[in-house]
């Protein structure tokens, strides 16, 4: 339902889009806003299709803007079930503007990215994403897949510059890519809004995203489990330690089919519990990860556990992993270290987890505290 405001608007938008039969082309491209509104948004095709004929028809429109129109024209009447007029709206289209027409391929994927964009600022969410089906249900499946890896890239470049700027691009993503029932990829792009606002510090939207992520796609749980181990990481890093092992304990005991998730939950529930001066709960999680976790493809993350718990040789070397994990690898090395009383190799470690960090990525800030808490600043 349109709210009091929107009405208003609203009102006043029609009243201005009353124009001239000679309306200009500024005047006819806002009508054309209107007419995309009256279709998506308030699902008024009749009033739409009135709206697009008076623009297909004014002498003032350019004919980029009319062939547009008539366009949305065919896609109006195809709504309505009437084959016959949306085909002749379509040949109305090619016999008056057959140059636009040739043209319209080619900055095809620049039109229906203004008209997504249109889609998605209809209304409230719902009624945005009910737009957002009807408008992908007009393409055909090879263009709705070239707007989907089109906006996914668009994320990725905005996030290397203004992550939370990226979110809306994402979002759009994300809705493309379940109308395309690619659902575990749009349950991990979801979870990664999560990951940007947990980077940002905005910890009760990062939460949010995570839940929302699991609750939406249920059926995914490879990334519902990483979303339960973020919102732990969350909540470790505010220092609501109890909430965190239980977030954590969540992980294992929701998604048991997830190991490396079940893994890293049990290492960092430990580590959770040392800083609550716990050692013996700590030394219980560490050696869940060590006994009942026997899969030789995670033998690193196994390997960590026997280390915590004293049961690594003593001249074994220590090779950091060369993936994303290596930071983790640092902080608990650190961990190690500090139980033994070896301060300085202990401030090393950890400076080496800050120095492996992407950004503010866990668990850089965790680290960081650490070394602060040693007296060992961290190097910029």
């Amino acid at each position: 339902m349109v709210d009091r405001v929107c009405a208003g608007v609203l009102s006043w938008v029609v009243v201005a889009l009353s124009p001239p039969a000679r309306a200009s082309e500024g005047a006819l491209a806002l009508r054309y806003e209107e007419a995309w509104y009256q279709e998506n948004g308030l699902e008024d095709l009749k009033q739409a299709i009135a709206l697009y004929r008076s623009i297909a028809d004014a002498k003032a429109a350019e004919p980029a803007l009319a062939v547009k129109a008539l366009l949305r024209l065919a896609f109006c009447y195809r709504q309505l079930g009437d084959e016959r007029a949306a085909a002749e709206e379509e040949l109305e289209a090619h016999r008056r503007f057959p140059d636009e027409i040739k043209k319209f391929p080619t900055h095809r994927l620049e039109v229906l990215h203004k008209q997504l964009n249109e889609a998605f600022n209809v209304g409230d969410s719902e009624a945005a994403g009910q737009a957002v089906v009807r408008f992908l249900k007009g393409l055909d499946a090879a263009t709705v897949h070239s707007i989907c890896e089109s906006c996914y890239a668009q994320a990725q470049r905005e996030r290397a510059t203004d992550p939370l700027g990226s979110i809306p691009m994402l979002r759009k993503a994300i809705a493309i890519s379940m109308y395309l029932r690619q659902l575990e990829r749009s349950a991990f792009a979801h979870k990664e809004i999560g990951d940007i606002y947990a980077n940002a510090g905005r910890t009760d939207e990062a939460i949010a995203a995570y839940r929302k992520t699991q609750q939406d796609f249920p059926e995914s749980k490879n990334a519902g489990a990483w979303a339960q181990l973020r919102i732990a990481e969350v909540h470790h890093l505010q220092g609501h330690l109890a909430d965190a092992v239980e977030a954590y304990r969540v992980v294992v005991r929701t998604y048991p089919g997830q190991t490396l998730q079940g893994l890293w939950a049990c290492l960092w529930m430990g580590e959770a519990f040392r800083a609550a001066g716990k050692l013996a709960d700590a030394r219980s999680a560490w050696r869940h990860a060590l006994e009942d976790f026997n899969e030789p493809a995670y033998a690193g993350q196994i390997a960590i556990a026997a280390r915590l718990l004293g049961q690594a040789a003593r001249d074994e070397v220590v090779r950091l992993p060369d993936d994303e994990s290596a930071n983790d690898v640092a902080y608990f090395l650190a961990v190690q270290a500090e139980m033994a009383g070896q301060t300085a190799h202990a401030r090393r470690y950890y400076q080496r987890c800050l120095a492996l960090s992407r950004g503010n990525d866990w668990p850089r800030p965790l680290a960081a505290q650490a070394l602060q808490r040693l007296g060992g600043a961290p190097k910029s």
